[in-house]
């Protein structure tokens, strides 16, 4: 149950009743972003956004939002965007008064003390350098650049120590100004999601809004051209992105699009394009540009630099057609996962997508959205790793920009794009004779089948990339089919999982094994791009995220058994006759399965290098730890982020949580920073430990810990 009004002082409200929710969240969207910064302080916004979360009057230190949210067992992030800035917290349904009390204080009386304000610019610098090679950053740099009307386009937007200056008096006066400009009524709408009544977050939520002073709301308009292309060198990476300027009414329909684009059913736009090794996924991305115009962009990972991107572009324009032309009513299959989607998003992830990202479907924006597409020629920007051009200043980064490549004189092929999902009739295929090992848990709620790797067994890249590639057309069948088939890695190791009622999870795993025996070697060579490009993508990132990548494959290795290639099968819930049936399926899994066991105890803690790829260092520690320890170890969150982030200014990143990984579980330290060597940090993250009580003294004893020594370490 929603309920959205807007008060007479200007505040917005969007009010949402979950009455099985055990969790609450709230949002506050100021209509202020990057856009909106004056020209001799680009990145503004973005410091602005970061000194709201350091002090406010009503709760300083230990009591503001940052260390106050994680002692409840909450999170808490915020998002600068274009023209748009969000702050947002989830917590335990009991918690939501006081924690927007503080979020709401944030906003309104921030402390722009000249110290911790010229240890944010660090801050933010060292998260401008990490995002100069950061690909998804660099493409919409590119892409702002070629449809720039507007000089605010090309401008830094992330912020930097030069752009900031060092005259912290000036820099302060700069930063209130512009929060008095823009953090006002007019511009302020407040979301608010939870079990409670209605009535009761109305009350909340007006106490709240009552904070906030009045305003006039400037109307930003931006300038902006669609049509034109260019090319972008990104080492590792061959994409397609399509850019488009809509009006924002079509934004309702999102989330369909989304899920349509996506789907790998027969006759879809992803079927055809693996079929003829033209692209390998497909995402959806959308902003506001200004007050009237979204801002969207579809990006096709392609199969290779050899893949004409204009015939892609021709295809998603064919696809588009055949939506169009479809009935009323063709993709309720499609609008219903949509919707499941949405309803399964936790409270906070639900308040950022009505703020910001794909809201709940609405079925009156579909046509204005698919005719909106059809009438603009779309800004089209090829990237990949060789590309002949020139250097462009934009945004604060350089970026090699040259000519989209020449469209041969051809004519695409004419495919009959069947977009509505329809599969064909399930195979009958007689039981085998023999039964496979098979534990089962009677009892449970929902009936699961679960297929995974055997102690001591390890599923490469390539082979699980082959198992995602063959299976990937059956998981879109089993959600329109109200069951699930998920293939992927979970905590770092590859696994497979049916749910669903028993009848279906038997035509799943029937069809599954037609699939996995399938003599087709497009599945291997598909698998083996699909493993390069993560491999090439994990290389690129940040060096915390190639840290954790690597853990589960250290923990995995250190247990690995060589040679072995065994699984082992779970099912939960069902009958007896079920799990006789799955046995005798399961006889024809193409690896052989043994009865399950519980993974191999770890051997003594090591640690591990990766190699530099830029200047910062980084540091990972994992201990492993038993489960009732997980709330000693979450009380460690605040403090390790006020130590290490707030009165050392180690970095950008330091974070301590409760991690699951290969099986394992235990406490998660990460470090990153862009002028401490491993070492220094290693010391750094023993120093709090031994200042903690006598349980955590000894910790680093047991400890896996994970490194990258930057060029940029000075100790």
């Amino acid at each position: 149950m929603t309920r959205t009004l807007r008060l007479e002082s200007g505040v917005t409200l969007t009010l949402i009743h979950q009455p099985h929710a055990a969790q609450a969240a709230a949002l506050w969207r100021v209509n202020a972003g990057s856009l909106h910064e004056p020209d001799a302080w680009p990145g503004l916004a973005h410091l602005l956004e970061h000194m709201l979360f350091r002090e406010s009057e009503g709760y300083p230190d230990d009591e503001r939002l940052m260390r106050w949210a994680p002692g409840q067992g909450g999170r808490l992030n915020a998002s600068t965007r274009l023209c748009q800035t969000a702050f947002f917290f989830e917590v335990p349904a009991q918690a939501l008064k006081p924690g927007l009390s503080r979020l709401t204080d944030m906003l309104v009386a921030p402390r722009f003390t000249p110290e911790p304000l010229m240890q944010e610019t660090q801050v933010i610098d060292a998260e401008y350098r990490l995002l100069t090679q950061d690909a998804a950053t660099r493409r919409e740099a590119a892409i702002l650049a070629t449809m720039a009307g507007d000089a605010r386009l090309t401008r830094l937007r992330i912020g930097h120590q030069a752009a900031f200056g060092d005259d912290a008096a000036r820099l302060r006066a700069a930063l209130t100004a512009f929060h008095q400009q823009h953090y006002h009524a007019a511009n302020l709408h407040l979301w608010l999601c939870g079990p409670q009544p209605l009535n009761e977050l109305d009350a909340l939520a007006r106490e709240a809004a009552a904070r906030i002073t009045p305003g006039v709301a400037q109307p930003l308009t931006v300038k902006a051209h669609s049509g034109q292309e260019c090319a972008l060198a990104q080492p590792g990476i061959t994409q397609l992105a399509l850019s488009f300027l809509l009006p924002v009414a079509v934004r309702p329909a999102l989330r369909l699009l989304a899920h349509t684009l996506r789907s790998e059913a027969p006759g879809g736009l992803m079927a055809a394009l693996r079929e003829q090794t033209l692209a390998d996924d497909a995402a959806l991305e959308a902003d506001a540009l200004d007050d009237a115009t979204l801002w969207l962009r579809v990006t096709f990972t392609l199969a290779g630099e050899a893949v004409d991107p204009a015939r892609v572009d021709a295809l998603f324009h064919r696809w588009l057609a055949a939506l169009a032309a479809l009935p009323e009513g063709a993709l309720t299959p499609l609008l219903r996962l949509a919707c499941e989607d949405f309803n399964a998003l936790s409270p906070m992830d639900a308040l950022r997508a009505h703020a910001f990202g794909q809201p709940p479907v609405e079925a009156r924006a579909w046509r204005p959205l698919l005719a909106a597409l059809m009438a603009q020629r779309p800004t089209r920007l090829w990237l990949a790793p060789e590309v002949n051009g020139a250097p462009v200043a934009t945004q604060g980064l350089t970026l090699t920009l040259g000519d989209f490549p020449a469209t041969p004189d051809r004519t695409p092929p004419d495919i009959p794009f069947s977009p509505a999902p329809v599969f064909p009739p399930a195979l009958a295929v007689a039981l085998p004779g023999d039964c496979a090992p098979l534990a089962w848990q009677p009892g449970a709620e929902r009936i699961a089948l679960t297929l995974a790797p055997a102690p001591g067994t390890v599923v490469s890249e390539r082979r699980g990339m082959e198992l995602l590639s063959r299976l990937r057309p059956l998981c879109d069948r089993a959600r329109l089919e109200g069951g699930a088939l998920h293939v992927g890695p979970v905590n770092g190791d590859w696994r497979i999982t049916l749910s669903g009622d028993e009848a279906l999870i038997m035509v799943l795993l029937t069809e599954m094994m037609t699939y996995l025996w399938e003599p087709d070697d497009r599945y291997r060579a598909e698998a083996e791009r699909l493993a390069q490009r993560v491999q090439a993508e994990e290389n690129q990132a940040i060096a915390v995220r190639r840290l954790l990548a690597q853990l589960p494959r250290e923990l995995l290795m250190a247990t690995r058994v060589p040679g072995a290639q065994a699984w082992q099968a779970t099912l939960d819930g069902g009958g007896p006759l079920l799990r006789d049936a799955l046995a005798r399926r399961l006889s024809d899994f193409p690896f052989p399965l043994v009865t399950p066991q519980p993974p191999r105890p770890l051997p003594v803690p090591r640690r591990f290098t990766l190699p530099a790829n830029g200047t910062d260092s980084a540091l990972l520690l994992f201990i492993p730890l038993a489960p009732a320890q997980r709330k000693a170890a979450a009380a460690l969150h605040a403090p390790f982020f006020q130590h290490m982030r707030v009165e050392r200014n180690i970095g950008y990143v330091a974070q301590c949580q409760w991690h699951a990984c290969a099986g394992y579980e235990g406490l998660l330290a990460l470090l990153q920073s862009p002028h401490l060597a491993p070492d220094a940090l290693l010391y750094e993250t023993a120093a709090f430990f031994e200042r903690q009580d006598e349980a955590w003294r000894d910790v680093m004893l047991q400890a896996w810990v994970g490194s990258v020594a930057g060029e940029g370490a000075e100790r």
